[in-house]
């Protein structure tokens, strides 16, 4: 189902995943009027970390917009699925980052990958991990916004160079034009691939068997070079004004209880099937369903997290159907146990044990609305006390 459903999957050692955020959370950092340089057509100096080239157009400051380009940059980043099918499980690092110093910690952990990427100009990014459960090996792609392509190109350089220690050795991909740093350690091939295509920086890191590493990486980078070779990034100056709500859709999602984090907002379908358990089945029964917009809200409240997720369709015939099929696949594919809600009898509702804890998913859907509302850290499963009040409260914002 969404991000929603993928965000209370296994997430490394966060117990069910990761939690999101939205547009209508408080940001660090003030929009600002930018002054925007065209990228130079001369070779620059080579800069010295405290030295910002002058050529770097100003990245603006971290605000709501952002986030809202980082949503716009998870269309066009590859889902591991595609290129690797057995890699099924959701895990961390995943989703928007507007942050560098955090997107540092979380991708590369060398406390100087943050200051490369600043100083080429970095807008925001959006990452995406997926696992194979059958042997743990994982993969993470990362596509991240830079000033322009003569600045994405020195960013890729400097970042496999940072991060060539440890046994890694300089390699090539044929056909792919970026670099790739290759360990290969008791029988394990170890991947990272630095790829720009425009002011966009594609990274990959990936594990594979011994001697297959390089060519699976070439298959995910072509990929991922394919997705963005046709996006527009925003103008850094236009960032800050992007619309919050291009549908229409956050009036009618509810607020949940507790303080937003970095997932919530507006998305498009490619967008969404990046917070998909099952992105190619979704894609074909949203897209075949006239699917229109999808709005997310997630929280934390004390030991509580909520999720709230909007679909909108032309008619109530293809909400009806996209409702039968969710329900289906909760019970069926991702085996859910049902339970029948207090204020809503005939609501398809689920309960899932996540670690020692459970978590709640019920559906509601009306006219043109489909709504699903998740509820996470419960002590029991039949513990319906704030779903009991969060449906209804859905169902009244959507049937008017």
């Amino acid at each position: 189902m969404t991000g929603t459903r993928s965000g209370w999957t296994a997430v490394a050692a966060v117990a069910a995943g990761v939690l999101l955020a939205g547009c209508t959370s408080t940001v660090s950092g003030t929009a600002t009027p930018l002054a925007s340089a065209p990228p130079t057509t001369t070779e620059p100096a080579e800069p010295t970390p405290s030295q910002p080239p002058v050529d770097v157009t100003p990245a603006p400051q971290p605000t709501v917009g952002t986030l809202l380009e980082a949503h716009r940059i998870a269309s066009v980043t590859s889902l591991v699925q595609v290129s690797f099918p057995e890699r099924t499980d959701n895990c961390f690092p995943s989703g928007p980052w507007s942050d560098s110093g955090a997107l540092d910690a979380a991708y590369f952990g060398s406390g100087t990958a943050g200051p490369i990427l600043d100083r080429w100009g970095f807008v925001t990014a959006w990452g995406q991990c997926n696992s194979d459960p059958g042997n743990g090996r994982a993969t993470l792609t990362m596509v991240a916004e830079l000033s322009d392509p003569e600045s994405a190109r020195r960013a890729a350089a400097e970042l496999a160079a940072d991060q060539a220690a440890g046994g890694y050795e300089p390699a090539e991909v044929p056909g792919l034009d970026g670099e790739v740093v290759l360990l290969e350690d008791g029988g394990e091939d170890v991947v990272q691939a630095f790829v720009p295509v425009g002011r966009m920086l594609a990274y990959a890191y990936h594990t594979g068997g011994a001697g297959q590493g390089l060519g699976d990486v070439g298959r995910l980078m072509t990929d991922q070079v394919g997705l963005l070779q046709g996006f527009q990034p925003t103008p850094q100056a236009q960032v800050p004004t992007l619309p919050t709500d291009p549908v229409g859709l956050q009036q009618l999602t509810l607020d949940p209880p507790g303080d937003f984090n970095d997932f919530s907002g507006p998305y498009d379908l490619e967008g969404y099937l990046r917070l998909a358990i099952d992105p190619s089945r979704e894609r074909d029964l949203l897209a075949g369903n006239g699917f229109r917009g999808f709005y997310s809200k997630q929280s934390d409240e004390d030991e509580l997290s909520y999720a709230v997720a909007l679909y909108a369709f032309p008619t109530s015939a293809e909400t009806n159907t996209v409702y039968t099929a969710f329900a289906e696949l909760e019970g069926a594919e991702f085996g859910g146990t049902r339970f029948a809600l207090p204020s809503i009898p005939d609501a398809p509702c689920f309960w899932f044990q996540s670690g020692e804890s459970y978590y709640q998913r019920c559906y509601v859907g009306f006219g043109s609305f489909l709504a699903s509302i998740d509820v996470l850290g419960l002590g029991a499963p039949d513990d319906v006390a704030a779903m009991d009040r969060l449906l209804p409260a859905q169902r009244d914002l959507i049937d008017g």
